[in-house]
């Protein structure tokens, strides 16, 4: 027996999703907030490379320089050799190295800093599904609220040394990255910190008959917080550093007993 026009139609059509899927409720991932000294280092780093995009012309074609971190290795290699080589010796140009060198608590700090709180309302969670019930019972939303502590501000400082072959490209280099002093540096919808950079000491090398390079340095200061993770509480006891509160929310019947039937 062959199905109908219209009705191929409908079932071709028919939706297969089970309306229990509509409301089902996902636990929410609630992270805990932390600033460390990697996500200062991180924010600088990146805007470096994606913000300020420092490039030189060579040869009629533009290079984007690469922006490096100097770990212990790399920057007693550089002490060493005063310019950054391959396996096979050969001298990177151009390029960036930075690293930071100090970090210092400054004079917004208090001791009771960790014994505060911020408390933010966020938006909306999974605890307000919208169903009938709800509306016709007049539930109230829950509200969620995120507590962080107050963080500890420090000056951290960065060493930085850039390398190019002229001084033509360390001209536009240093253009660049002194424009830029006194912004929020950092990614976008993320982390940012303040920054000064007041000072660029530009010297030429020689380190071999047949090597030549340009080098500047500059000291780049950041006016940023941290956050760990967790501390001690007045008790002593170790507590995340921010957590997650919901308001009250219940649901009330009104109930009636009628004794006679012919009062209904």
């Amino acid at each position: 027996m062959s199905i109908p026009r219209f009705n191929r139609a409908l079932k071709t059509t028919r939706s297969r999703t089970s309306r229990g899927e509509e409301n089902k409720q996902e636990k929410e991932q609630i992270l805990p907030t932390s600033v460390g000294l990697m996500t200062v280092d991180t924010s600088i780093i990146k805007y470096l490379q994606s913000k300020i995009v420092p490039v030189v012309t060579q040869d009629g074609k533009q290079i984007k320089v690469p922006v490096i971190y100097g770990n212990p290795e790399r920057w007693k290699s550089v002490q060493r050799d005063g310019a950054i080589r391959d396996k096979n010796g050969k001298i990177q140009l151009p390029i960036i190295m930075i690293r930071r060198t100090s970090i210092k608590k400054n004079s917004m700090n208090s001791p009771v800093n960790k014994y505060q709180e911020y408390l933010f309302k966020t938006g909306w969670n999974s605890r307000n599904i919208y169903d009938k019930f709800t509306a016709l019972n007049g539930i109230t939303p829950s509200q969620t609220f995120q507590s962080v502590m107050v963080p500890d501000y420090y000056d951290i400082t960065y060493e930085t040394i850039i390398w190019t072959e002229y001084m033509e490209q360390m001209n536009k280099i240093v253009e660049s990255v002194s424009f830029e002093s006194d912004e929020y540096w950092g990614e976008d919808n993320n982390y940012k910190f303040i920054t000064r950079i007041n000072q660029f000491d530009q010297t030429n090398d020689l380190p071999n008959a047949n090597d030549r390079l340009v080098r500047s340095r500059c000291t780049i200061d950041v006016k940023a917080y941290i956050v760990p993770e967790s501390a001690l509480n007045r008790d002593g006891n170790r507590v995340s550093t921010s957590r997650i509160n919901y308001t009250a929310k219940k649901v009330v019947f009104n109930s009636e007993i009628v004794t006679d039937v012919n009062d209904i």
